[in-house]
């Protein structure tokens, strides 16, 4: 019999998380998808479901790495599935700029920058691991406002 652990499915985005390479970018790409398609139903529905996601998200990699000992292992890209729901947030109606906020928040996802790096690097717990894809999805969602801003005034 096979045995099925639904916080394994829901960490690694339904065995996204298991892809031997860019594990990360598969689950932001997934993100992109989910978000879009929850988009077209109702966004009042994807607004409701970025904290959901973040708060299941927590515990959820939390129970992960407490059963495996592995720290923000990249099985885990439920986080990137919530920073990459949030990179998105103002750009769902435009697909070019949908496709900016994907690639701009794998930068920011891979680079870091402070306070990601704080979160990546001193909290190995569900909080940093979901806390620094939030951080990265904040910052493209700045981006990306500032690209419209500065589009909407040339």
């Amino acid at each position: 019999m096979i045995k099925i652990n639904i916080n394994n499915i829901f960490v690694s985005v339904f065995g996204i998380g298991y892809i031997p390479f860019a594990s990360g970018t598969f689950g932001s790409l997934a993100g992109l998808i989910i978000g879009y398609l929850i988009y077209l139903i109702n966004y009042n529905l994807l607004i409701l479901l970025i904290p959901l996601l973040l708060i299941a998200g927590i515990k959820a990699s939390q129970i992960y790495q407490n059963k495996t000992g592995e720290k923000d292992s990249s099985v885990i890209v439920i986080d990137e599935v919530v920073g990459q729901l949030i990179a998105m947030l103002t750009v769902l109606d435009n697909l070019l700029l949908l496709f900016a906020s994907f690639i701009i928040f794998r930068i920011y996802d891979i680079l870091k920058p402070w306070p990601a790096s704080y979160f990546d690097k001193k909290m190995k717990n569900g909080i940093g691991v979901m806390l620094d894809d939030v951080i990265a999805g904040i910052y493209t969602l700045i981006t990306i406002s500032l690209i419209q801003i500065l589009v909407r005034y040339e």
